[in-house]
């Protein structure tokens, strides 16, 4: 058996699977009331810090089953894990999977950046690498048995009635904890950035339904008012989508773009103002189009403000504790829209967003996308602001 085999496929969704599937697996519930959170004015990464640790103790759990099962089924198991690394690793141009990739590294002390700048992305040294990383996992645990003690960590299941048991001596739990910790590592990043990109999708799709837009998909919508759709990639030139579209009425089109960005790095927010213009092109022809940009906060200098005056954009920060009921007004200046929420007191935001989004299937949102194209599209916001950072 491979690496990749022995790897749980519960364990997969978290890489491979749909973004519903992904949030399925978090928690929808948990899931849910960050959205709300999020609506009510506070800030995402507190809401995201409780999932990320959830998936990498997830991911850490399905490792340990990995191993247990590597074990119980492969004989010399521990002394097997880096040439069944180094066989996984070479196949790595033979069709890309994510997953067994990953579990490769993580079992030989390394991540994607560890490979980049470790071994410079020359694969070829990677031999010399697992020399001297064994020698090193082995006098480490050499170290532990002479601090600690002839110490065993034992792992057990049952998947019958027959129970099966696993014990592990010190150079086992040294490369079952490196493998979580290179895990840790490689993840926490990427998967920052991921739930960045997931949430957007969530809250605007939740946003516009409880504003009484309907989500339509846009190659197939015949409906002229009242519908939005959520960008699920780049354009067909290559050039990045607005993150929702909203068709209030023909002729009126507003365009979303939203951000986790503070008050630190309002580039990007000037970015946002700067990408589009007024005009958009229809089927009907040129039409008017507002932007709206949704930020967690925005400096103190007023610099953003004034460029979004200049294009006539309207910005709505969600730092802001009552930023929905904000922007339902400033459709409503715009365009007309009417909203009850509109006329909501503070004191009543709370349990009215609470009660519209149990009614909205929010893992719908992200039913046509995958966990991978999430992480994907992630990357590549990050390296087009550097390159513009630079």
């Amino acid at each position: 058996m491979t690496l990749a085999e022995l790897f749980p496929e519960k364990g997969r969704i978290l890489f491979t699977g749909s973004g519903k599937e992904f949030v399925e697996q978090l928690g929808l519930e948990a899931i849910r009331n960050s959205v709300l959170s999020v609506m009510l004015g506070e800030n995402l990464r507190t809401q995201t810090e409780p999932l990320s640790r959830g998936k990498l103790a997830i991911v850490s759990g399905a490792l340990i089953a990995m191993f247990l099962r590597g074990h119980v089924e492969i004989d010399n198991f521990t002394d097997s894990l880096s040439e069944m690394a180094l066989e996984q690793l070479a196949k790595r141009g033979k069709g890309r999977d994510k997953v067994a990739i990953s579990v490769a590294q993580w079992v030989i002390g390394l991540t994607q950046k560890q490979i980049q700048n470790v071994l410079r992305s020359d694969l070829d040294q990677i031999k010399g690498y697992v020399e001297d990383f064994e020698g090193a996992i082995n006098e480490a645990a050499e170290r532990c048995r002479e601090d600690f003690g002839d110490v065993s960590m034992t792992l057990g299941f049952i998947e019958d009635k027959e129970g099966q048991r696993v014990e592990l001596d010190w150079r086992d739990i040294a490369r079952l904890t490196t493998a979580i910790g290179s895990q840790t590592l490689a993840l926490r990043g990427s998967h920052k950035s991921m739930l960045g990109k997931l949430f957007e999708r969530l809250i605007l799709g939740s946003m516009l339904t409880i504003l009484g837009f309907e989500r339509v998909n846009r190659d197939t919508n015949s409906k002229t008012e009242g519908v939005f759709w959520l960008s699920d990639s780049k354009g067909e030139k290559g050039e990045r989508e607005r993150d929702a579209t909203l068709l209030v009425r023909p002729g009126q089109l507003v365009y979303f773009d939203i951000g986790f960005i503070g008050p630190g790095n309002s580039e990007i927010s000037k970015d946002k103002l700067t990408r589009w213009g007024r005009e958009a092109e229809t089927a009907d022809g040129k039409v008017e189009a507002t932007t709206f940009i949704i930020v967690d906060r925005l400096p103190a200098t007023g610099k953003t403000q004034k460029l979004a005056d200049r294009i006539d954009a309207e910005i709505v920060q969600m730092s802001m504790g009552y930023w929905m009921r904000d922007l339902s007004g400033l459709l409503h200046d715009r365009f007309g829209v009417e909203h009850e929420i509109q006329d909501l007191e503070n004191g009543a935001m709370a349990p009215y967003l609470k009660e519209k989004l149990s009614q909205i299937a929010i893992q719908d949102f992200l039913s046509d996308l995958s966990t991978e194209e999430l992480e994907d599209e992630a990357e590549d916001e990050a390296e087009e602001s550097q390159v513009e950072e630079e």
